[in-house]
């Protein structure tokens, strides 16, 4: 299996749409890890949805409360799911790779298009998801220790995948 203290935790990244909380839970289930979802962290914290952090109060504040969730984890041996948007917060980002393995789920936007419904699709001030796409892309990659291609995978596979990598 994986070694803890090689692999405290597992931090998953990637767009919405890709799996991290559906691949999270389960990969948390096969390792015996805890799982943590920040945009549930947050939501539980504040009583709104990230989205409505974003409508009610505009993005930044979203992002400084988005920033003080993941600044204050310091758990082990759990798989942590993150927001889409977190690769724009270096802070967040070194805090992360500190206490962790980044895993990005790296997957095309035809596939996540397709997964995701119409409500979700403008995700920030008029952006497109295509948008979003090409800007976050180089921010996963950079920041990832592991990008794991998730196109055409079920989430066993993708968690296969992501312990292959760990080993």
């Amino acid at each position: 299996m994986i070694s803890e203290e090689a692999v405290p935790n597992i931090i998953l990244i990637g767009m919405p749409g890709t799996g991290k909380t559906t691949v999270g839970e389960k990969l948390s289930e096969i390792l015996g890890y805890g799982f943590m979802d920040t945009d549930s962290v947050l939501t539980a914290k504040t009583g709104k949805t990230p989205r409505q952090l974003v409508e009610e109060h505009g993005r930044e504040y979203f992002l400084k409360l988005q920033d003080d969730v993941v600044l204050q984890i310091s758990t082990a041996r759990c798989v942590i799911s993150t927001g889409g948007g977190i690769v724009h917060s270096a802070a967040a980002m070194e805090h992360l790779k500190i206490i962790g393995k980044v895993v990005f789920l790296n997957t095309s936007y035809q596939a996540i298009e397709a997964r995701m419904d119409t409500n979700r699709k403008l995700v920030r001030n008029g952006s497109s998801l295509l948008q979003l796409y090409d800007e976050r892309t180089p921010l996963y990659n950079k920041y990832a220790d592991t990008v794991i291609q998730c196109d055409n995978c079920e989430p066993q596979t993708v968690c296969e995948k992501i312990i292959d990598s760990m080993k």
